[in-house]
């Protein structure tokens, strides 16, 4: 394990000295201003084990198997990467983003029988997953995606030939044909690849649909808006 430290809440390596506390080294993060303790104590061990379940789960291995690699509970990495997420992964503050990319990707809810749609939309120009609806594959969760869109200034809609965005996207900003759907397919299949649950396998199932959407969000957080510093993931996995 590498003994560089690192700031516990926005994982930076920038830190510098802040006095002591109680004997012990002070440390301040460059980023974030967050003062913590020497993180090459018991609790910083612990925050270290923490990330890389985070890192190991974001990566495609299940909390089954975290847990094994890293001798805890399936029940501690859920808690893990739920407050991870909860606490980092938040979703992009609305911008300027000129095209927008939507589509829609399956997934399965408790069951094979109850079948779950994910609606994203990429910003074209970046690359970015800029937001996301979890729901069924009609206009009412579409439009609630649509709604936060607004604040985008989104000037030009390109989609599919699905029914729903045809009824519900104005003329003169929707663009319809899977030429332009291209980035955002690309996106469904790294979903897919990089985190377990989103693989086609008829058991493969999630539980809650809290869980799905943080599992987005931390897809998003790793591998799309590359709001990942390098620095963030520099420490070696326990």
């Amino acid at each position: 394990m590498s003994d560089r430290r690192y700031c516990p809440r926005c994982r930076c390596t920038v830190v510098v000295k802040s006095g002591f506390h109680r004997g012990k080294q002070r440390w301040v993060c460059r980023r974030c201003g967050y003062q913590f303790t020497d993180t090459n104590s018991a609790s910083g061990i612990q925050e270290k084990k923490k990330f890389s379940a985070v890192l190991l789960y974001g990566h495609g291995y299940s909390f089954r198997t975290v847990a094994q690699l890293l001798g805890t509970c399936a029940h501690s990495v859920l808690r893990w990467v739920c407050d991870f997420v909860d606490t980092t992964c938040s979703k992009p503050a609305p911008g300027t983003a000129v095209v927008i990319v939507v589509d829609e990707m399956w997934h399965y809810l408790g069951r094979k029988a109850n079948k779950l749609w994910i609606w994203t939309a990429i910003d074209r120009d970046t690359g970015r997953l800029v937001d996301w609806e979890c729901g069924g594959r009609d206009a009412t969760t579409f439009v609630q995606l649509l709604r936060r869109l607004q604040r985008w200034g989104v000037r030009l809609f390109c989609t599919d030939d699905y029914v729903v965005y045809e009824s519900e996207l104005t003329a003169g900003r929707h663009y319809q044909g899977k030429d332009m759907t291209v980035e955002a397919e690309r996106t469904h299949s790294r979903l897919r690849h990089w985190l377990a649950r989103f693989r086609r396998r008829t058991c493969v199932v999630s539980r809650s649909k809290d869980m799905v959407d943080r599992s987005i969000a931390l897809f998003a957080y790793l591998h799309v808006d590359g709001r990942n510093c390098p620095e963030r993931h520099r420490l070696q996995l326990v």
